[in-house]
């Protein structure tokens, strides 16, 4: 089951990745989870890539790893090709 990230929460004290808002393909229904879940899952093989929208149409970026418990991203020469680039709410 491939899963999508097209938003991040970066808390405004330690500017570290606190939610991601995660999708499956072809589903409406948005998710905030907490970035520790998400590395859980990522760490039990499911996989995650960041999603973003061009023009009128949502392409593919980056896969997503976790390094040292941290989620991160593999950069593959894509326009948003971190999690960083992603729209970002800090909370």
């Amino acid at each position: 089951m491939q899963m999508y990230i097209n938003q991040i929460r970066v808390s405004s004290q330690t500017g570290n990745i606190t939610h991601v808002a995660a999708y499956e393909p072809r589903s409406s229904k948005v998710y905030w989870i907490p970035s520790e879940f998400i590395a859980q899952l990522i760490n039990q093989g499911v996989p995650f890539n960041t999603r973003y929208k061009k023009g009128d149409i949502w392409v593919t970026g980056a896969k997503v790893e976790v390094v040292n418990g941290f989620l991160r991203t593999v950069a593959n020469g894509t326009e948003r090709d971190n999690l960083e680039s992603l729209p970002t709410n800090k909370v």
